[in-house]
């Protein structure tokens, strides 16, 4: 039999036992709740002017008619579980309202229109330049060889210290011949770009090359007074999200909701224009940029890429607009290329480019995209699934075709001339070509092609 003395203990036990239960099961949990209906920075006519030091012709001026940063109606609520915390943040924001921007610099420096002409200038006489190296240098072994010059290109040929099926000999929009001892001259064919561009002279006493008087002019060209204004009418940012965290000892999980979202450019241009000529105005425009996201689900830690469950985005430009400048226009490579496109008027417009994005769960989702122009269409629609494992999710095609309609007439001959150079027939309904993707993002199985 238990003595008086344990069962006085064991009732004691009990008794502390039962008070220590009730307190914890009586105890409630911390609550902290708060709300902000907006705060954020605002300021009105911002103006900054900036003269470097030792330039004394540039000037860089920002004008800024409206600026706003906000966020608004933030509610947050707080709840203290012991040793689980979780906190929930609803809000609007941040919000972005930025009117009236124009920056403007007057800048003194080289033309960059006349180095860009220089660079493709050398681009076009790389070719000639190296053949004629080389047979400077072939025209010297024969002459150890034979003590004599040779009378011609064939010469050399027939002898084997040149062949012409090899670069850069091989490339028949220049031909070669020996005015020896005097100089070795490269004329363009009627295949070159420029058919009736100057001979390339090269000097044989002096082994270098003549200086082209056109060409010379460019190198010493002087420095310009150029005007660089960059403006955007309008940017607009509006976001409203929902966002749960959950506080643990060792860890710091969320959950994101962002219901909708729409970021905005709107009139935005960049122009350069040297001396104050405006037919050598570079210009490109951008009438309407628009980011529309709806319904985004986000989760994961603070510190780990989060994981994507759903949502839905839309990225469209409206009517962008490239103008080159005339000087640059005549570059006979610039040229072709506005001829393949059908464009007169110096003037690259794309008229739609538009990337829609919607993820139906955290593991698959549809794909359109739409690229229009005045000379070329395409379009593209699919479906892809996603393995959202690693800084670089695993991304795979399925049932995505791609329609490309060619309207201007040089861009179909240039379709045309690849078939045929390649031995290629693109797959056809009607005169738009169709093209069918399945497999892994990098390196997709095309059908078609």
């Amino acid at each position: 039999m238990q003595s008086n003395t344990t069962r006085s203990i064991l009732y004691l036990c009990k008794y502390y036992l039962c008070i220590g239960l009730t307190t914890i099961i009586a105890q409630s949990d911390g609550k902290f709740s708060g709300d902000i209906q907006e705060t954020g920075l605002y300021y009105h006519k911002i103006h900054l002017d900036w003269k470097p030091p030792d330039k004394d012709y540039d000037l860089h001026t920002l004008d800024i008619r409206e600026l706003r940063f906000t966020f608004s109606d933030i509610r947050v609520t707080h709840i203290d579980k012991n040793i689980l915390e979780t906190a929930n943040v609803t809000f609007s924001g941040p919000n972005l309202s930025m009117k009236g921007l124009k920056f403007q610099s007057n800048v003194r420096s080289s033309n960059w229109i006349t180095e860009e002409k220089i660079k493709r200038l050398k681009r076009r006489e790389s070719i000639p330049k190296q053949s004629i190296e080389l047979i400077a240098g072939a025209t010297d072994l024969f002459i150890l060889d034979h003590d004599t010059l040779p009378s011609d290109i064939n010469e050399l040929v027939i002898n084997k210290y040149i062949s012409m099926d090899v670069p850069p000999l091989n490339d028949y929009t220049w031909t070669y011949s020996l005015q020896l001892p005097v100089q070795i001259v490269s004329r363009p064919t009627h295949l070159n770009l420029v058919p009736n561009r100057n001979a390339i002279i090269y000097d044989w006493d002096s082994r270098s090359f003549q200086i082209d008087p056109l060409n010379d002019s460019l190198y010493n060209s002087p420095l310009v007074d150029w005007k660089y204004v960059f403006e955007i009418n309008e940017i607009t940012q509006l976001f409203t999200s929902d966002m749960n965290l959950e506080i643990k000892p060792d860890t710091l999980d969320f959950d994101l909701m962002m219901k909708r979202g729409q970021f905005k450019i709107s009139g935005c241009s960049f122009s350069a224009m040297p001396n104050d000529i405006l037919e050598d105005r570079s210009r490109i425009s951008l009438p309407d940029m628009t980011l529309e996201t709806k319904d985004i689900a986000l989760s994961g830690m603070i510190d780990e890429i989060p994981t994507i469950h759903r949502g839905h985005g839309n990225f469209r430009v409206r009517n962008f607009e490239v103008k080159i400048p005339e000087d640059l226009k005549q570059e006979p490579e610039i040229q072709s290329m506005l001829e393949v496109m059908g464009i007169w008027n110096n003037s690259i417009m794309v008229r739609l480019l538009e990337f829609e994005l919607n993820m139906l769960n955290q593991f698959t989702g549809d794909i359109k995209f739409k690229f229009h122009t005045p000379f070329i269409k395409i379009t593209c629609i699919g479906d892809f699934s996603i393995r959202q494992n690693s800084e670089n999710p695993d991304i795979y095609l399925h049932n995505t075709v791609i329609k490309i309609h060619p309207i201007s007439l040089g861009i179909r001959k240039w379709i045309k001339n690849w078939e045929q150079k390649n031995g290629r027939r693109l797959t056809r309904e009607g005169a738009t070509i169709v093209l069918r993707m399945e497999g892994p993002l990098e390196q997709p199985l095309i059908q078609g092609y």
